[in-house]
């Protein structure tokens, strides 16, 4: 796929709906050209009617895009202030947006079976991901954790980027009965040359990473942290490495500009 700069762009809020507890799906329309977000990449995106709260923009991971109607869309959990500011918004509002940020997933390998491994609002990049690989031919198993049965996205969102879903809830009120490494342990046992994407809340990911790291399986790992500026300059978002990098900061990595996609291997968890 064709890399795209980032552009600091102005749209409009085609669509916002609730379809969890407390998460909001909006789409937005980009006026003229909509820059092609791969998955994995992200938008920092604030109401244009805006003046100081919030001041800076929120960064979002892409979950949809629809070339043909220059929408894209992005999923998110109301937890603070800026998320509060984005849930007011109303079809036909105007939306600044900045991006594509970040760098993409990795293909995957010919002969590998994609298993995508999500939980609460890091689901949305595997939806973008998983709904490019099956265009592609590919056949994705998608693993999705939540606390309860209403945190959990509703399948029309879910089965676009695969056919094969696999629930769990903390409680047990749908799906599997506890957490998403006891599927992707099951899914792992399936597959002879298996491939692991994850995102989702840290300590969910450590495990994913730990029991990848366990079964000598390749893991890519999306991280969420909070940003400021989204392209590098403000240095707020870094995580650090097992090992140091070329890099002015030692072992440690912006993940705007040098994630958020990782080998997880690399990170200290």
């Amino acid at each position: 796929m064709m890399e795209e700069t980032t552009k600091d762009l102005e749209g409009v809020v085609f669509s916002h709906e609730e379809v969890a507890d407390g998460f909001r799906f909006l789409q937005i329309r980009i006026d003229g050209h909509l820059p092609c977000a791969r998955p994995g990449q992200f938008v920092q995106i604030r109401p244009s009617r805006t003046t100081t709260t919030p001041f800076l923009r929120m960064p979002l991971s892409v979950s949809h895009v629809d070339r043909v109607g220059s929408t894209f869309g992005v999923l998110y959990d109301v937890v603070g202030p800026k998320t509060r500011a984005l849930s007011d918004m109303n079809e036909g509002d105007r939306i600044d947006c900045l991006g594509p940020l970040g760098n993409p997933f990795p293909d995957v390998p010919d002969d590998a079976r994609p298993v995508l491994v999500g939980g609460g609002i890091g689901v949305p990049p595997l939806l973008h991901l998983g709904t490019h690989l099956r265009s592609t031919g590919m056949d994705p198993i998608l693993i999705v954790g939540a606390r309860t049965a209403g945190k959990h996205l509703p399948l029309e969102l879910l089965s676009p980027a695969s056919e094969h879903v696999r629930l769990a809830t903390d409680d047990g009120s749908l799906g599997h009965h506890g957490f998403v490494t006891d599927l992707l342990a099951q899914a792992l046992k399936e597959e002879d040359k298996p491939v692991v994407y994850t995102c989702g809340p840290h300590p969910m990911m450590a495990a994913v990473a730990s029991a990848t790291e366990s079964a000598d399986v390749r893991c890519y790992s999306s991280l969420e942290e909070y940003m400021a500026c989204g392209f590098g300059v403000c240095v707020g978002c870094v995580v650090e490495r097992r090992t140091q990098a070329n890099s002015p900061y030692d072992q440690f990595t912006r993940v705007c500009v040098d994630g958020p996609v990782y080998d997880a291997t690399e990170i200290v968890w």
